[in-house]
C-alpha cells in the first residue's frame, strides 16, 4: 500500500512536469554528462550521513526526537529488511520526483520546500518541530537539486537519511532526552556542585 502511494505520487510529479515543463525531463539529465551522473549521488549520500549524525547528537537535547521515535516505532514495529528498503527506496523516489522534480520547477525553492514541510505535520503539537526540520531539509534537498543539476543528490540524501533513520527507530529503543546536566547524588540526599 506504502509502495503503491509514493508510486502514484511519482506517477503524479512525472505527469506534473511533462505538462507544465512541455517535457519528461523531471530527472534534469538533459546537458548533464555522465560523471556527474555518477558523483552527484555520491554528494546526496554523504550529506544524508550528515543529517543522520546532525539529529543523532541533537537527540538527547531535543525532547520532541525520542517522542517521534516512539511514535513512528509505534506505527511501523519491526518491518524486514527488506521491507526498509523498499519504504526508504519508494519515498526518496516518490517523494523527490514528486517536490524536486515537479514542484521544485513551478513553484520555486521555498514554496516546494513549504508544502513538503506541511505534508509532515504530524498530530500531536510536541511533534511539531519534525515540521521545521522537514521543511529545512526539503530547502536543503532543492538547493542540493538547483546546485548539482539533477534528482541524483536529492534522491540518494532522502534515501540515505529514510533507510537509516528507519533501521534505527524500528531497532533501538529511543534515547532519553535531558535538558540539563545530571548531577550524580551523594550520601545524604546532596548533590555536588
Amino acid at each position: 500500500m506504502v509502495a503503491s502511494f509514493y508510486l502514484a505520487l511519482a506517477i503524479a510529479g512525472f505527469m506534473w512536469h511533462a505538462i507544465s515543463q512541455e517535457n519528461n525531463d523531471f530527472w534534469r539529465d538533459a546537458g548533464v554528462g555522465y560523471i556527474e551522473l555518477l558523483w552527484t549521488p555520491l554528494l546526496g549520500v554523504a550529506f544524508g550521513l550528515l543529517a543522520v549524525v546532525g539529529f543523532r547528537v541533537f537527540e538527547r537535547r531535543w525532547s520532541w526526537l525520542p517522542a517521534l521515535h516512539r511514535e513512528f516505532r509505534a506505527i511501523l514495529g519491526r518491518p524486514s529488511g527488506t521491507e526498509l528498503l523498499l519504504l526508504a527506496s519508494a519515498s526518496a523516489i516518490g517523494e523527490e520526483i514528486f517536490f524536486r522534480g515537479a514542484m521544485l520547477d513551478a513553484w520555486g525553492p521555498w514554496l516546494s520546500s513549504l508544502v513538503f514541510a506541511l505534508i509532515h505535520v504530524p498530530a500531536r503539537r510536541e511533534l511539531w518541530p519534525w515540521t521545521l526540520s522537514a521543511g529545512l531539509l526539503g530547502l536543503c534537498l532543492a538547493g542540493l537539486t538547483l546546485w548539482t543539476g539533477n534528482l541524483g543528490a536529492a534522491v540518494a540524501a532522502h534515501f540515505v537519511i529514510n533507510l537509516i533513520n528507519l533501521a534505527y527507530i524500528t531497532r533501538r529503543a529511543p534515547a532519553i532526552a535531558v535538558r540539563r546536566p545530571i548531577r550524580p547524588a551523594v550520601a545524604g540526599g546532596r548533590a555536588r556542585g
